[in-house]
């Protein structure tokens, strides 16, 4: 496994949504080799409305010259009062990020062969 940084704010360090965020950064790097870091920021900021806590959940991952940031940040979802939706969706998003990036630089490889 690449490097891997977690840091919680807002809430306590938590061993099982850190294992979590272990086990879904483990399956992107498997995925896209390239991967040279990931930072995740994981927290419980205190919401000024009548809704629970909701799951911030922030990421960096880095690719060869490029860092590819996701911020899920969703006030208005209910269903990121549970960190690990939160973080479920953020790792989805990065996924389709990442695979965008991964098939242009392969497209254009292609180009540069013919």
């Amino acid at each position: 496994m690449k490097g891997i940084e977690i840091s919680f704010r807002d809430m306590d360090p938590s061993d099982a949504i850190e294992q979590h965020i272990r086990s879904k950064a483990s399956k992107l790097t498997e995925k896209y080799d390239d991967i040279t870091g990931i930072r995740a920021v994981v927290g419980l900021p205190h919401n000024h409305s009548h809704k629970g806590k909701i799951a911030h959940v922030s990421l960096e991952i880095g690719l060869p010259g490029e860092l590819v940031a996701i911020t899920n940040d969703n006030h208005d979802k209910h269903e990121h009062e549970d960190m690990y939706v939160a973080l479920r969706d953020a790792f989805d998003k990065a996924q389709r990020r990442i695979s965008k990036i991964h098939d242009k630089r392969v497209d254009s490889k292609r180009r540069l062969m013919h």
